[in-house]
Formats: C-alpha cells, sequence, structure tokens
C-alpha cells in the first residue's frame, strides 16, 4: 500500500501533463516534389556533376530529408546530370547506372562537384559570358513562374525586373564582342531575346 501511494502522485502528473494535440502530419513527398519543381531553378542544358564526400548519397522522392529512399544511392566518384537546383541545398539529378536503367531523385547539393553544361567544349567560357548565361537561366526561371497570389505576383515582378531588364541588349553586345571566340559563339548562339 505504501508503494501505490507512492506512486499516486506520479500518476497523476502524468495524466495532467499535456498530450499532444496532434500527431505530426505524415511527409506528403509527391506534392513537395511537384512543388519543388515548379520552383527550383532550371540548367539549361543540364549540368554534369560527380559525386564528392563520404559514403552513400542517397536520392529522395521529394527535396526533404523524410523523402529519402534508404535503396536508391549513388557513390563518390559517380557521375550524374543536375536538371535543377533548390534554394535549400537540394538538386534534381539523374543517374544512369551500368546496365542503362536511369534513376531520377533529389539529392544533397553540397555533395555534388558540379561541372559545365551539357554540350559545352572543354574550354572555359569568358567569365562575362559565363555570368550572363546564368543570368539568362535566372531570368527564364523567374519570368516563367506562376504568380499564385499577390505577395509571389509582386516578387516575380521585381525579379523579373532585376534579372532580365537589359537582358536582350546584353546579348546583342556579347555576341557582338565574342564573335571570333568559338566557344562563346556557341555558348551564346541557342539563348532567345527575353524582353
Amino acid at each position: 500500500m505504501d508503494r501505490l501511494l507512492r506512486l499516486l502522485p506520479l500518476w497523476g502528473l502524468l495524466c495532467v501533463l499535456p498530450l499532444p494535440a496532434q500527431a505530426e502530419a505524415p511527409m506528403d513527398c509527391a506534392t513537395l516534389s511537384d512543388n519543388a519543381s515548379l520552383e527550383a531553378g532550371e540548367y539549361r542544358p543540364p549540368l554534369e556533376a560527380r559525386v564528392i564526400g563520404q559514403g552513400r548519397l542517397h536520392f529522395h522522392s521529394a527535396p526533404n530529408a523524410a523523402c529519402v529512399n534508404k535503396t536508391l544511392y549513388v557513390i563518390p566518384g559517380d557521375g550524374l546530370t543536375v536538371y535543377a537546383s533548390s534554394e535549400d541545398g537540394w538538386a534534381q539529378v539523374m543517374y544512369i547506372a551500368k546496365d542503362g536503367e536511369d534513376y531520377t531523385g533529389w539529392v544533397d547539393e553540397k555533395r555534388l562537384l558540379l561541372g559545365k553544361h551539357y554540350g559545352a567544349s572543354g574550354a572555359e567560357l569568358p567569365d562575362e559570358v559565363a555570368a550572363f548565361i546564368q543570368r539568362h537561366e535566372a531570368c527564364e526561371h523567374f519570368a516563367g513562374e506562376e504568380a499564385y497570389d499577390e505577395e509571389r505576383r509582386a516578387f516575380l515582378e521585381r525579379s523579373v525586373n532585376e534579372v532580365c531588364l537589359g537582358h536582350d541588349r546584353q546579348l546583342a553586345t556579347l555576341r557582338q564582342q565574342y564573335q571570333d571566340n568559338p566557344d562563346a559563339r556557341q555558348a551564346l548562339q541557342p539563348l532567345d531575346n527575353l524582353e
């Protein structure tokens, strides 16, 4: 009986402790992946990348640690194709296995050594051409985004004005300036006017 009396206050305390009002909702990885794919900055053409660091780099079905695929991974030295990057450090990639099967998913971008765009020559582009190509990709990204509410519309409008203003004039100037540089000419040739 003494033992029961000693445990009674503990039981009473446990009864009045608040229980979580709701269990944490499970992660909807499919919806998260769809939304991230729409918002991620795309690389056109895609980038080459090599896995770096230690150990396995697991694929995720969406850019969130809760969406890990524990059976699909790559190892340091493996080559990947990078299609897009999210602002929070994830990369949307494809891996082609030795048997020819291809696998897509999201991985931690810090584990990738990004290379050049597919189709680019081995030569380095002039800095201002490389910077312009990044600007072009950002302009296309923001111009193609959906303004689903007023705040998003204002953000996209500011971003487009920041990134795209003067784009076409700079593209024409760079094409003229680097007309005798075959690598720069090849890199600039497929870019469209965006203004």
